[in-house]
């Protein structure tokens, strides 16, 4: 089947539900007031694209499909299993830059975010598993329910986030910085009880 191949275009206030995106490659290509509700992408890439005020729920992908060096900016991001979405390659990034974002019941599973800003972002009840985290910063970040699990957060900056549940067993935390008084959340998992 023909693809589908879109470059340097703008995409404002198109709504998708349920819709397959099959075949079909965006490059450098902006959305603004979008959603995307419930899609599926099937041989389908999002290269070097900027979403901007978009909804983002429940996106499924298969079959070669993948977003790489994307930006977000005050998007709603719900229901995203990154490693679906991503690229097997390590050296490829999927993601360029999260700004001012709303992230919930997002999974990144064994992901290369080294030095990624996550900073004064909202990224609740998600999960964070067997990532490379080491000097990522999460400054001022509300991270209620978030967990991180056999991750590397070596140097990372978790200064006045709040919300955080951190496996100091399974996760490297040298050289981290945490702010009082959440840090002590730190040691729940060690069943420590502080008055």
């Amino acid at each position: 089947m023909r693809q589908r191949y879109y470059e340097a275009q703008e995409f404002e206030d198109l709504r998708f539900y349920g819709e397959v995106f099959e075949n079909s490659r965006f490059v450098d290509c902006n959305f603004i007031n979008c959603s995307f509700e419930d899609i599926k992408l099937i041989n389908s890439q999002f290269i070097d694209c900027k979403f901007d005020k978009c909804l983002i729920l429940n996106p499924k992908g298969e079959e070669n499909s993948q977003i790489q060096s994307v930006d977000f900016m005050n998007c709603k991001l719900l229901g995203v299993n990154w490693k679906e979405v991503t690229s097997n390659d390590v050296f490829i990034d999927p993601i360029n830059k999260i700004e001012n974002s709303f992230l919930k019941y997002n999974t990144f599973f064994n992901m290369n975010l080294r030095k990624f800003d996550f900073s004064d972002n909202d990224i609740i009840e998600s999960l964070f598993t067997e990532c490379e985290l080491g000097e990522s910063k999460f400054k001022n970040c509300k991270l209620e329910k978030t967990e991180f699990l056999k991750s590397d957060l070596r140097k990372s900056d978790f200064r006045d986030a709040i919300g955080y549940e951190v496996d100091i067993t399974s996760c490297k935390i040298t050289g981290a910085k945490f702010s009082f008084p959440e840090a002590i959340n730190l040691l729940n998992v060690l069943g420590v009880k502080i008055d």
